[in-house]
This record gives C-alpha cells, structure tokens and sequence, in this order.
C-alpha cells in the first residue's frame, strides 16, 4: 500500500479493480499503521498486513520479507514509486512482481509500466516557475527576465537536464488503475471506497455524545494540517474565522465545528483556538483533547466525516475520506498539482488561485506563501455555506 493516508485512499478504486479481476485470490494488503483505518471494514480485501517493527517502532524488513514469503504469494503488486518497496517484494520471494519502473528497480521488478515522462512543454513551465519564485523572492534572476516571459527562450540544453526525473502528471486514481489495467481489468470505476466497523461507529457515536451533538444535528469537521509539507496548510488565522463564523451562525443556525489532525498538527489546532471568542469557544472542539486526552482514532474519525454536514480541509488524507463517504467537501488548494490530486468528486468545492509560481509541489514556501495567503477567510465561508448538507445523517 502507499505511505500517505490519502494516497491510500486512492488505491482503493485498483482495489476493487483487483478483486473483480481474481474473485476467489487470497488479497492482502500490507500498509503502514498509519494507513491500517482504510483497509478496516473494507470488503475488498481478505487480511491488513502491518510491517514488522522493533523496540522502537522502526520498520524491520528483514522480518517483513521473512514473514511474507511464508505466505507464500504468487503476485505482488507494488503501489509507492520506491526502491525499498521492490525490494521488500524480491527479498520475499514473491515471484511476480509488478510497479512502476522508477528510482532503478527495473531488475527487481518482473512486470513494470514505464511512466510517461513530461514533455518539453511541461519541463519548461516547470522552469518558468523556479524562475518566478527566485524573482518574487529577488534571487539571481531580475523581474523582466525573458524566463519567465518568453518559454522558448529557455535553453533546450536546459531543459532536458531539467527533465531526467519529472513525470508527466497524471491523477493517482488512474496511476494506480492502469497497475490493474495490465494485469488484465476493464475496470476505470474511480470511485474510492471506505468500510466502516461496528466498533468505529460505537467511537464516533461516543464523541458525539461527549460533546452534545445530538443525533441529526449538523456539524462541521475541519481538518487544518497537512502531513505533506506547511506548504499545503492555509493560515490558521483564517481557519479560525470560518470555525467563528459557523459556531456563532453568521452564514446559518449555530453548528458545531469538530477539528481533527495528527499529533504533529496540534500546534498548530491550538492556534487555531486562539483566535476563537470564549463566548463560541464550546462549539469548536479539537478531537485531540477528547476522551480524557486519548483523542479520537483514525476509524472513528471516519464515521464522524460520514456524518459531517461538511469537510474543510487543505488537500489532506480526509479530503479523501470524505469523497470515499460522500460528504460535502471543500478543499483548499496551494502548492500541490491538482492533475496528480484530481478525485473526480462532485460534491467538492476546490478552491485553489493561479499564481505564477505554482503549483510548485514544493514542501514548504521559500518565498511569501501567496498562493494559500491570497485564498481568504470570506471566500471559503461561502463555498461552505454552499456545501453545507441540510439534513442530518
């Protein structure tokens, strides 16, 4: 499975691809803690393998390989672009194994797609947006340089060396299908898909009880962080005002707004909470802080989007999850490409600002952020009032 929660998500449309494919396979998946709530409850797959770790939590694969060659695979079919992840699958013995020919595990791998690299084209607005940012931030190149004006200007000597590493962007839900495409699947659904258990609807129903939200009653789930990069995240500040803006019901009745993140993510939740007035501050609620400070699991937070009457979120794992449950979605857009984020969900409002520095896919701003600062608190309350779901859940 891949590292990132959302990616994960995006798997699970190769997932079903897969099991129509071989209906009577044994399929397990092997992720990552991290990814485990994705495959929990999920009918598409028969057992979710974890890594085998040490004292420390570290990831042996030594131990990995050895466990999964006791199982005896006949195919293993690699999702993330590394080489440690082909290598995990020969070390194991499994005796076909499929991926993508990427960071040189073309001999490790039997059966590989090669990846279609960017064209010239796309190489040189790559460039072009270097270029822009080294201006706006006054390095090496002046503002009128012919870079950023003219694209074939750009040495072509230039461009190829710019390009030995940059693939042609292309949706992850698609990346991944075209893995069950050649091993032999018509299917194109894209649709994500999530499971929810028993237990993680008895959680989720257990925090709501916590907080006062009755059954039906409209909440909003806000999710700031971004496990990616601070490039992705919107300005706490601004998150703030809207959370205001709902819990007082400046755009609607008072809802309460329910914020989750990862543990990474809570200086960043308690910014947030400064900028909420003590006279609302019992309707915006961090998840963390919940269930004696245990905070809330990956599983019930499932549950709890299911039931939201809208998700706002960076591009994030939960944006995911909501498209997978189909819950309202608004999604704020900074440096990420949006061809390698596109979910094909209609029921999401993105809102993104075309800069021309980006999107530069970068982990964090090396200059003044303004493709995330210029997105404002008033445009996105409006894009929520829009997505807001009437009825409850």
């Amino acid at each position: 499975m891949p590292t990132w929660l959302g990616d994960a998500v995006m798997a699970t449309p190769f997932l079903r691809a897969l099991r129509q494919l071989f209906p009577a396979a044994r399929i397990s998946c092997l992720g990552k803690t991290l990814v485990q709530p994705v495959l929990t409850g999920l009918p598409l797959i028969d057992a979710a393998l974890l890594y085998a770790t040490d004292k420390a939590g570290r990831i042996n694969y030594s131990q990995t390989a050895t466990a999964l060659r006791k199982q005896n695979f006949d195919l293993a079919v690699i999702l993330p672009n590394s080489f440690r992840s082909a290598f995990l699958a020969w070390r194991a013995g499994i005796p076909r194994r499929l991926g993508y020919n990427r960071d040189g595990r073309r001999l490790l791998l039997t059966d590989n797609i090669k990846p279609i690299r960017r064209s010239d084209y796309e190489v040189r607005l790559m460039i072009q947006r270097r270029a822009a940012r080294e201006s706006i931030a006054g390095d090496r190149l002046p503002r009128g340089s012919t870079v950023l004006n003219d694209l074939q200007k750009i040495p072509g000597w230039y461009v190829k060396m710019s390009s030995w590493n940059t693939f042609e962007p292309l949706p992850t839900l698609d990346y991944y299908l075209n893995l069950s495409g050649y091993l032999g699947s018509a299917l194109r659904d894209r649709k994500m898909l999530l499971g929810i258990t028993e237990a993680e609807r008895d959680q989720a129903q257990a925090v709501l009880r916590e907080v006062g939200i009755s059954s039906g009653a409209p909440f909003m789930m806000l999710f700031p962080g971004a496990h990616f990069g601070a490039a992705k995240c919107w300005p706490p500040e601004r998150f703030a005002a809207v959370a205001s803006a709902v819990a007082a019901g400046h755009s609607g009745p008072p809802a309460y707004v329910l914020i989750g993140g990862a543990a990474r993510e809570r200086p960043l939740i308690e910014a947030i909470l400064e900028g909420i007035a003590p006279d609302i501050a019992a309707r915006v609620i961090p998840l963390h802080k919940l269930n004696n400070g245990a905070g809330v699991s990956l599983g019930a937070v499932k549950e709890l989007v299911r039931r939201a009457a809208v998700v706002l979120c960076n591009d994030t794992g939960p944006r995911h999850f909501a498209a997978a449950l189909d819950t309202p979605l608004v999604t704020l857009f900074g440096p990420t490409d949006p061809r390698w984020a596109e979910i094909f969900y209609k029921n999401e409002r993105q809102i993104a600002l075309p800069v021309p520095c980006g999107p530069c896919q970068l982990k964090f701003c090396p200059i003044d952020h303004r493709c995330m600062t210029g997105i404002t608190a008033e445009m996105v309350l409006q894009a929520v009032a829009e997505k807001w779901r009437k009825e409850g859940v």
